[in-house]
């Protein structure tokens, strides 16, 4: 299982390899071992599995620089914090715990913003499914609530 730490507004870390905004596609690439002749919906993003085959992180580029990061399975923490192994109400608990909140998304069409770790988290009810486990979180360059 993959575990990543969320670099507020610079994007996640993996183990001593960064993630963040702006870096290069080939560069990320090489660092993740991402495997061509995937079925990425989009050519400007890469999809990467963990080693069980499951998707575990989506990367979208702008001018091959990373824009938005997208993770969908594993582990990702913020200072102890689960972020995405967990539910909504255990998350938004935690944030609660730590001075911060989920509001509805003024971002992305689905999903709760936090605007202090500059997230958006979707549960699985969020995205038209079952459930309050979270479905995948979100961080971008781009990101603006106001």
């Amino acid at each position: 299982m993959e575990h990543c730490e969320l670099v507020p507004g610079r994007g996640i870390r993996r183990g001593d390899t960064d993630i963040f905004f702006g870096m290069s596609r080939k560069k990320l690439r090489d660092a993740l071992g991402w495997k061509s002749g995937g079925e990425n919906m989009w050519d400007d993003e890469d999809e990467y599995a963990d080693a069980a085959g499951d998707d575990w992180l989506r990367l979208r580029f702008l001018d091959d620089k990373l824009c938005d990061i997208e993770v969908l399975g594993g582990v990702l923490t913020h200072e102890g914090t689960e972020l995405f192994a967990t539910n909504m109400p255990t998350l938004r608990t935690a944030l609660k715990k730590s001075g911060m909140a989920l509001e509805k998304t003024e971002w992305l069409s689905e999903g709760h913003d936090c605007v202090d770790l500059q997230i958006v988290v979707a549960s699985r009810e969020d995205i038209g499914d079952v459930g309050e486990d979270i479905a995948w979180v979100i961080t971008s360059s781009d990101f603006r609530v106001e």
